[in-house]
């Protein structure tokens, strides 16, 4: 009906400029959170990358462990 804004083309100007500066807000508030972000997946990746460096030693440990134990059976 006659609510619909997009029958007035003013309204509709209105309107887009609105969602414009919306969407303007909300990329501003995107670019001010990525480099957060980045912190975050950069802290994820090194507690990942310990996890790993320390399953590794654990493993080789383990591997020594082993070859010791089949060494001492003979």
């Amino acid at each position: 009906g006659k609510t619909d804004p997009w029958h007035d083309p003013e309204k509709a100007r209105r309107e887009i400029e609105k969602l414009r500066k919306e969407a303007a807000k909300y990329r501003t508030t995107a670019k001010a959170l990525e480099p957060l972000a980045q912190k975050a997946r950069e802290a994820e990746e090194a507690q990942k990358s310990e996890a790993e460096r320390l399953t590794g030693q654990l493993t080789a440990a383990e591997e020594r462990i082993a070859a010791f134990q089949q060494r001492a059976v003979r």
